[in-house]
């Protein structure tokens, strides 16, 4: 699953502390907005802390007063009005601050120091995987841009986009073969979740949410697969690299290991092929150890030792 981390106010990111791939920790800084609009709300509440703070001292002088008769109990009641209104005001302006991201201890600071901080810090509102950034060091961006999509890893899901003519026929529960592009080695399974019923007009294709199956933990958020939809389920046979196939004359074969560094030549029935990974119908088991690398020298020892026989 994904959730996007948007700007809440306008301005410059002066500091990108991510990439796509890291594993980030509730709470922490993804990157940090130069905002004025940041600079006008401290300024208010440093405002409104300083009506408070006379505020207070007049209500604490009309109790000293009320005592040598100096005012009157409805103008000392007056005066304990506005403390309660400059409170709320500053309060207010706090729990604004506060909903940005800056804590009670970082707007102490700001008061202490009568100076506005107009650095703003995005943090990742939960643990999480950098999928992508939206945006570049210096660049400008307005309340509510997108700035980061974070992945949970452990809920991850697909994100096909298939053609048109072939999305009318996928249904939920469906099932998606997928292998990482480039690792044919590494096969994996998912099941339909939901999809887009709208074609997007940039790859004109339409989208497929898929959640993976089995939690593989080799497969990392944000790489880009090659998946096969299989309607009605998927068929329990095993699958091999390309690479893992050869042929003798008109026979596939793929080389099983019997042992530390014995092999056997098996022949096999090829099923579906879906551009990286042939299905075996016949030939091998589910458990057996198949080779995928160094085939090509396996053939030629194996023809070598035929034409010496």
């Amino acid at each position: 699953s994904m959730s996007t981390v948007k700007s809440i106010l306008e301005g410059r990111v002066t500091e990108i502390n991510v990439a796509p791939g890291d594993s980030v920790r509730e709470g922490q800084v993804l990157l940090e907005l130069h905002s004025h609009a940041l600079h006008g709300m401290q300024g208010e509440m440093m405002q409104s802390y300083h009506e408070l703070q006379l505020a207070e001292s007049r209500v604490e002088a009309g109790q000293k007063l009320l005592e040598l008769e100096g005012i009157s109990r409805l103008e000392l009641q007056q005066r304990e009005q506005q403390a309660l209104a400059a409170r709320l005001a500053f309060e207010l302006a706090k729990s604004e601050l506060l909903d940005l991201g800056i804590d009670e201890e970082e707007s102490l600071k700001i008061l202490e120091a009568s100076s506005p901080d107009t650095h703003l810090p995005v943090r990742a509102p939960s643990d999480g995987v950098v999928l992508e950034l939206y945006v570049q060091q210096y660049e400008w961006v307005q309340a509510f841009d997108s700035l980061v999509d974070l992945g949970n890893p452990n809920r991850m899901e697909l994100q096909l986009q298939i053609p048109p003519d072939q999305a009318s026929g996928v249904a939920m529960g469906d099932t998606v073969e997928f292998v990482p592009v480039g690792r044919p080695e590494t096969v994996g399974h998912a099941r339909v979740i939901s999809r887009v019923p709208q074609v997007d007009p940039t790859t004109r294709t339409v989208k497929i949410r898929a959640r993976i199956e089995g939690g593989k933990q080799e497969l990392f958020p944000g790489v880009f697969v090659e998946g096969q939809l299989v309607h009605g389920g998927v068929r329990n046979s095993p699958s091999v690299p390309e690479s893992a196939v050869t042929r003798f004359g008109s026979t596939d074969y793929v080389f099983v290991r019997t042992g530390p560094e014995t092999f056997e030549a098996r022949p096999v029935e090829l099923g579906r092929f879906n551009g990286t990974r042939y299905e075996i119908l016949e030939g091998v088991k589910l458990d057996e150890d198949v080779v995928v690398e160094g085939v090509f020298f396996l053939k030629s020892v194996l023809v070598k030792g035929t034409s010496e026989g």
